[in-house]
């Protein structure tokens, strides 16, 4: 499994309890791109959501919390 910079950095953010819409604006992208890449880290991670993501990344030692 790897993951994009981009994709990282949404990681980052969702660890942060982040909204698509938050996400969308700090990283200077549409909201759409947002949840395209919070749908694409929700498969490569194998998670049910949002929370369960963060938990197998953390897991995995992709995000250190």
């Amino acid at each position: 499994m790897r993951l994009t910079p981009r994709e990282l950095e949404v990681l980052a953010l969702l660890a942060e309890g982040a909204s698509n819409k938050f996400i969308a604006r700090r990283l200077g992208i549409s909201t759409h791109t947002a949840k395209f890449h919070v749908g694409s880290l929700l498969e490569k991670l194998d998670a049910v959501s949002r929370t369960d993501a963060v938990a197998h990344a953390a897991r995995l030692g992709v995000i250190n919390l």
